[in-house]
């Protein structure tokens, strides 16, 4: 079953997978808390995020910040997970492609969300690559995965892949390296909703290097 086969056919119970309460729903929880910090009310914000899923996290941040203007719009390249958004769409704009197709979007965004989708995409370096040409010079990457920095982590991560497919989890070593020369590292936050999950961790990146 190729990658894009495994997304569609876990669209339809994707609310129900047992990676939901440990793993996505946390991190949407802290994605949230940190927009609730930072976005102001009199401020217009382009919001893209990558690999959206069903659009549980767009559905979320519109439902909090309702007095916002916000541009939500969302990719992923499972047809199915698409669909399923597109139907409880909200007034978020949906569209299939795959990432490194990510230029044909109308940008600039002030802040690209990937969460848990960044480790399944090939040549990773030129994802951020192409993350930075869309957003706005002072935008922000909100990057969070799961993350392999240690033999606990891979040993859990084993377990993961039986349900996701292949994918590369790399360090926060591994990621700070790859964003040196594109983005500011401004916060990474650790995120460990049980002990038997692999670390999670959310990268705050600034578009600018000053």
């Amino acid at each position: 079953m190729s990658r894009r086969e495994i997304w569609d056919f876990w669209a339809k119970g994707y609310e129900g997978l047992w990676v939901q309460k440990y793993s996505l729903a946390p991190t949407r929880r802290e994605i949230l808390l940190y927009l609730e910090k930072h976005l102001e009310k009199d401020k217009k914000y382009r919001i893209l995020d990558v690999g959206c899923g069903i659009g549980q996290l767009l559905r979320e941040i519109k439902s909090r910040f309702q007095t916002y203007e916000l541009e939500l719009s969302g990719i992923d390249f499972s047809k199915e997970m698409i669909q399923r958004a597109e139907v409880m769409g909200d007034g978020i704009s949906y569209q299939q492609m795959d990432v490194k197709d990510i230029e044909d979007l109308q940008g600039p965004f002030d802040i690209i969300i990937c969460t848990h989708s960044f480790p399944y995409y090939k040549g990773q370096a030129f994802v951020l690559h192409q993350f930075r040409r869309v957003m706005k010079d002072d935008g922000y990457l909100l990057l969070a995965q799961a993350s392999q920095n240690n033999l606990y982590d891979h040993v859990m991560m084993f377990f993961v892949k039986f349900t996701t497919g292949k994918a590369r989890y790399p360090s926060v070593k591994a990621v700070e390296k790859m964003v040196e020369k594109l983005f500011q590292c401004k916060h990474i936050i650790k995120i460990k909703e049980r002990f038997f999950m692999p670390s999670i961790y959310f990268f705050v990146l600034k578009g600018d290097k000053t």
